[in-house]
C-alpha cells in the first residue's frame, strides 16, 4: 500500500524570521504568499497540501491539468510557523491523522525543515500514533541551518578548496556584525572592485546593497538598511557584465548517492530581482554546465558526509569561464516545481521533448480575476496533458494584487522564451 503523501508548503516560515527587520513586513511578505501554490506539483500529485491560506483558482487548476485527490486545507491561525498552527488547529489534526489512513504512516514533504517540523512529527507519534517519514528532511537542524546562511556556503566551499578553479566562491570576506562592513567594503572597492554586501540569514534578495569604486555613501546606506545588526555579513565582489545566472538543485538521500535533480537559467530583472526559471535540454550544451555540476556535486558528496539530507540548490552567476557560487538554499526552492511539473504532466522523460519554466508578471490591475487572465493569454492557455506548448496560470492566491505567475512549455528553449514575450504582450505593457 502506497504511503499517503503531506506537503507542508512553509516557504514564508524562514522569510519571515529574517524580514520581521523591516517596516511594513505583512506587505513585504504578502508577495511571498503565493510561493505556497507550487505545492501543487511537489512528490505525486495525489496528496493533501497544508498552506497558509487556501490556494487560489485550485478547483480550476485540477479541471484544466486533469490532477485527482488533490486535498488542500489551511489552519485557522497564523502566528508565522504553518507546522506550529497546524497542530493548533484540532480540527485540522484530525483531517491529517486521517489522511495518514489505517497505516498510520505518512510521507511528509516541507517546503524548509525548521525546528517546529520535528516537534510537529513527534506530536504525530506520541499524540496521534501517526508516523511521519521524512526523506527530504535532515534531523540534524543545526547543520541545515548552518549550510543556509551566507557564511555556511562559503566556509564549505573554502573547506573543499573551491576558491579556485571553474567553480568557485566569489573573493570576499566574512565580517563579524555591521562595524565591521565599511572598512571591508572599501578594501574591495579601493583595488577597483565593485562588491555586494550579504546579510548571513538574507532571503529573497532583501536587503542586498551593490557598491561601486567611487561610491562614497557606504556608511550612510549601510546605517539606513534594516537588516544588518550584530550579527554576521558577507561582502564579497559583485560579479557583473556579460552574465548568466544557472542554478542546480541535488537531491542528498540518507543511503544512496546524491544525484542531480535538475538545471534551471534563472530569468533576473536587474541585478537582485528575480522574475523565473528556465529547464531545458539545451542547457546541457552551455559552457557553464559541466563546471557547476560537477562542482555542486562535490558540494552534495561533503554535505552528506557531514550529516545532511534533502534538497538543496546552488545559485551561481557564470562569466568569462568561471562559475561562481554565490547562494545555497538547503531546502526546496523556487524552481522544484518547474521540473516536477514536467515530470508529472509531460512525463520523466520531458527534457528530451520539451523546455519548461515559469515566469512572475507584476504590475497587473488590482482586483485581477481568473477569467480576466484567461481572457487575456486567450490560445496561449493550453495544457500538456493535449498540447505540446502553452502558458498555463498558476500560484493565483495572490492574484488580486496584481501578481501572477505562469508555468510554460515548448519544444525547444527559443519557443519557450517567443511563449513569455507572447504572454507578456497580451498582459499589457511594462508586465
Amino acid at each position: 500500500m502506497t504511503t499517503p503523501t503531506l506537503c507542508v508548503s512553509n516557504a514564508v516560515d524562514t522569510l519571515r524570521d529574517f524580514a520581521v527587520r523591516a517596516d511594513g513586513v505583512d506587505a513585504l511578505l504578502s508577495e511571498c504568499y503565493a510561493q505556497q501554490d507550487q505545492a501543487l506539483f511537489w512528490g505525486p500529485l495525489n496528496k493533501m497540501l497544508i498552506t497558509y491560506e487556501p490556494i487560489g483558482d485550485l478547483d480550476w487548476q485540477q479541471k484544466f491539468l486533469e490532477l485527482d485527490g488533490v486535498v488542500n486545507l489551511s489552519p485557522s491561525g497564523r502566528t508565522g510557523s504553518l507546522f506550529a498552527d497546524t497542530l493548533a488547529d484540532p480540527g485540522l489534526m484530525a483531517a491529517v491523522v486521517a489522511h495518514a489512513g489505517p497505516g498510520r504512516r505518512l510521507r511528509l514533504i516541507p517546503h524548509t525543515t525548521t525546528a517546529d517540523l520535528w516537534r510537529f512529527a513527534e506530536a504525530l507519534r506520541t499524540e496521534y500514533g501517526v508516523v511521519a517519514e521524512l526523506p527530504e528532511s535532515t534531523p540534524q537542524q543545526g547543520l541545515r541551518d548552518l549550510f543556509d546562511t551566507k557564511t555556511g556556503l562559503r566556509d564549505l566551499a573554502t573547506d573543499l578548496g573551491m576558491t579556485d578553479g571553474p567553480c568557485r566562491i566569489p573573493p570576499g570576506t566574512h565580517c563579524a556584525g555591521r562595524q565591521e562592513v565599511p572598512a571591508a567594503v572599501r578594501d574591495m572597492l579601493a583595488r577597483g572592485t565593485p562588491c555586494i554586501v550579504k546579510a548571513d540569514r538574507g532571503e529573497a534578495s532583501l536587503g542586498l546593497l551593490i557598491f561601486r569604486p567611487g561610491d562614497d555613501d557606504i556608511d550612510e546606506r549601510l546605517a539606513a538598511s534594516e537588516f544588518y545588526g550584530e550579527e554576521p555579513v558577507v561582502v564579497e565582489e559583485f560579479i557583473d557584465g556579460d552574465t548568466t545566472f544557472p542554478s542546480v538543485e541535488y537531491l542528498v538521500p540518507e543511503d544512496a548517492a546524491p544525484h542531480l535533480c535538475y538545471t534551471t537559467d534563472m530569468l533576473f530583472e536587474g541585478a537582485t530581482h528575480l522574475r523565473g526559471n528556465v529547464t531545458a535540454r539545451e542547457l546541457r550544451h552551455a559552457w557553464w554546465y559541466r563546471p557547476l555540476t560537477e562542482g555542486g556535486l562535490r558540494l552534495a558528496e561533503e554535505m552528506q558526509r557531514r550529516g545532511y539530507r534533502g534538497r538543496f540548490g546552488i545559485d551561481a552567476i557564470a562569466r568569462e569561464g568561471v562559475v561562481h557560487m554565490h547562494d545555497l538554499n538547503a531546502r526546496r526552492t523556487g524552481s522544484s516545481h518547474v521540473h516536477e511539473f514536467g515530470e508529472h504532466l509531460i512525463g520523466s522523460g520531458y527534457l528530451g521533448t520539451h523546455a519548461v519554466g515559469n515566469y512572475d508578471f507584476y504590475g497587473l490591475p488590482s482586483g485581477l480575476e481568473l477569467p480576466d487572465v484567461l481572457r487575456l493569454l486567450g490560445r496561449l492557455v493550453a495544457s500538456p496533458r493535449h498540447a505540446d506548448r502553452g502558458v498555463v496560470p498558476t500560484e493565483l492566491t495572490d492574484l488580486r494584487t496584481g501578481r501572477l505567475s505562469c508555468m510554460f512549455y515548448a519544444p525547444s528553449l527559443t519557443e519557450l522564451h517567443d511563449l513569455i514575450d507572447r504572454a507578456r504582450t497580451a498582459l499589457g505593457p511594462g508586465r
